[in-house]
């Protein structure tokens, strides 16, 4: 047999491991208990799959994640190792039927799927040779992502006592690693624990009452590949403007927009056509690409987790990186908003899930294995719920295997002309844009004028390189002035049934867990404001302690004060100060105002020099949030 050096560069490309991967692939090829804490970029994917591909039989991939399990599907049987997924949209028996006779190297499923009986009264007969846990972290009730179903893993292993365990994940403090250690009955276990020391990376925090006018000065002064991380989708779109506006290559990428949109985004970033992705917290997880050299937070993410695996998407080539996380002193009070204000009680839980099975026609002991999709907005507009309390409601339910919940972006469009085909292609003759609309749905569509038919919509967009939003308004136009009948619906999310529908008894474990859920919510809020607010010590050395690592050096590169060397630019640094004293002599002055003032030094410059001064009491804040001298 091949090493697995030689497998490595076979389906990989890759001449050498990296850091840990060659000990715990080694471990997991003996056939031993494994348990792997790789942080971002660490490639935790390759310590089950190479060894799959090694061995005879099929691995078992446990995760949570379906979004990640279809992208690795497809990445692995592009590369020739066949893989397949467990989906509610094919019978079991057949998908399992497949799986025995179709000689796969690894089989993903949900953990829920996992525990169904179907599945455990077969699982002898799959010729499963391992079990690979990923994300592992979510089997603690202290993780960051807790899923109960990941609890009862363990009972696998009585149905296939001598099949190793792989447990995999990025992110698990001393607390949650215990957990995943008991509860998959790992005690024979050897741990491999890659360092969250990320040397390369400079992590700084930057106070900055104009966040855009920050980031412009960010990316303007560097045209290497980057993220910009928003907190929500309305928001991407509106720092990608501004960005392109200012000349910065850029381009927003978030859940609503559709497949094809967003795999032609993600190829054009890749390909360095785009420099800067302006995105949700969701872009980059399984995304390969080594070269990026800044990631920047407009927004405090909602846990030091999150925020540890969003900026270790930076420099995974080695090569130095920078990011930056941009503050205003509000900030505290709008994550708190965002994240704690849309927690639901007990009440809303009880009223969203029946008003969910309502409204998808889901009666009671009905519903397992069904697939629904539905516009979250249009569910609450029904029902008059807070949309953001409804997703949180809606993301506890699947945490408890109720359902999963799967981004689903389909925008469907049924059409029937009013007019005859030469009425049609008088009104045509203008070469509107709207007109173009309407001819290039003629063309690709059979039997137009004779009866209603489904566009096909992302057909339409690509060949006539409009916006989807463009034909739909076009399409309305026409609905509006009589020549059509247009029937549209949008939907964003879809929903996979796990269980029939049992009001009481399906609810009643999340509602025990509730109140642990908000407390767990609330610590990694207020832990995560801790470490953006805190200017003293070194930023490695926060997200250190709080992993559960211990460290004496400081990282010398980030922007706390601990870190800043002791000739920092002294003259530079006495050049600022002296012109902030100056600008403030006719009275107080806001910190953007200064910035455009001392035009011949960096933001980044002006703002340390700031800091200093407020740390020292040289300069005060007034009530309105400006600078004023300390006299």
């Amino acid at each position: 047999m091949d090493s697995p050096k030689a497998y490595l560069k076979k389906y990989w490309g890759y001449d050498t491991f990296r850091s840990k991967q060659e000990a715990v692939i080694g471990r997991v090829l003996e056939n031993k208990d494994t348990v792997a804490l790789l942080p971002t970029g660490g490639g935790k994917s390759v310590c089950y799959q190479l060894p799959a591909v090694m061995s005879d039989g099929c691995t078992l991939v446990i995760s949570p994640l379906i979004a990640l399990m279809q992208d690795q599907v497809e990445q692995m049987n592009t590369k020739g190792i066949k893989s397949m997924m467990l989906t509610n949209t094919q019978a079991l028996g057949i998908q399992l039927d497949n799986c025995l006779y179709g000689n796969f190297k690894l089989l993903y499923c949900s953990p829920e799927k996992a525990l169904s009986t179907e599945f455990k009264l077969r699982i002898k007969d799959l010729k499963i040779n391992r079990i690979a846990v990923d994300e592992a972290h979510c089997i603690s009730e202290w993780g960051n992502d807790f899923r109960p179903a990941f609890k009862q893993i363990k009972n696998l292993r009585t149905l296939l006592p001598e099949i190793p365990v792989l447990a995999v994940t990025a992110t698990a403090t001393p607390k949650v690693l215990d957990d995943i250690i008991s509860s998959l009955g790992l005690e024979e276990t050897c741990l491999f624990q890659e360092s969250f020391v990320r040397s390369n990376i400079s992590i700084n925090t930057l106070f900055t009452e104009d966040k855009f006018g920050t980031l412009i000065k960010l990316l303007s002064a560097n045209n290497k590949s980057g993220i910009v991380y928003c907190g929500s989708r309305k928001m991407t779109e509106q720092v990608a403007k501004i960005l392109q506006h200012n000349q910065v290559s850029s381009a927003f990428f978030h859940g609503g927009r559709t497949a094809s949109e967003r795999k032609g985004l993600l190829h054009d970033w890749l390909t360095e056509k785009t420099k800067i992705m302006v995105a949700t917290n969701a872009f980059g997880m399984g995304v390969d690409k080594s070269e990026v050299a800044t990631v920047i937070h407009l927004n405090l993410p909602s846990s030091i987790e999150n925020y540890f695996q969003e900026v270790g998407r930076a420099g995974r080539n080695g090569a130095p990186a920078k990011t930056f996380l941009l503050l205003q002193q509000n900030d505290k009070n709008r994550i708190r908003d965002q994240f704690l204000g849309s927690l639901p009680d007990k009440e809303f839980i009880r009223l969203c899930y029946k008003n969910l099975c309502n409204y998808l026609n889901i009666a009671y002991g009905e519903g397992n294995e069904l697939i629904s999709n539905f516009s979250l907005n249009a569910f609450c507009k029904t029902y008059d719920l807070n949309p953001k309390k409804a997703l949180t409601t809606l993301s506890y339910i699947e945490q408890e295997g109720v359902f999963n919940l799967i981004q689903y972006n389909k925008q469907r469009a049924t059409v029937k002309f009013l007019l005859n085909q030469n009425q049609i292609l008088d009104l045509l003759k203008d070469q509107s844009e709207t007109s173009k609309v309407i001819q290039g749905i003629i063309r690709n569509h059979h039997d137009v004028y004779t009866s209603s038919f489904e566009l096909d919509l992302e057909r339409i967009v690509r060949l006539n390189q409009v916006s989807f939003k463009t034909v739909i308004q076009s399409l309305e136009q026409w609905h509006k002035e009589g020549n059509l009948v247009l029937d549209y619906a949008q939907t964003d999310i879809q929903i996979q049934w796990l269980v029939p529908r049992e009001d009481q008894y399906t609810l009643a474990p999340l509602l025990k867990r509730l109140e642990q859920y908000h407390q767990v919510k609330k610590e990694k809020i207020e832990a995560m404001i801790t470490f953006a607010f805190s200017t003293d010590t070194c930023k490695q050395k926060q997200i250190l302690s709080y992993f559960g690592e211990h460290a004496t050096e400081k990282c010398g590169c980030c922007n706390a004060l601990e870190c800043l060397p002791k000739k920092q630019a002294k003259a530079d640094q006495i050049e600022i100060k002296n012109r902030i004293a100056e600008e403030l002599q006719n009275g107080a002055m806001s910190l953007k105002e200064l910035d455009q003032s001392i035009a011949d030094y960096t933001t980044f410059e002006i703002g340390e020099t700031i800091r200093l001064l407020l740390n020292s009491k040289e300069l005060l804040l007034t009530d309105t949030n400006k600078l004023k001298r300390n006299i």
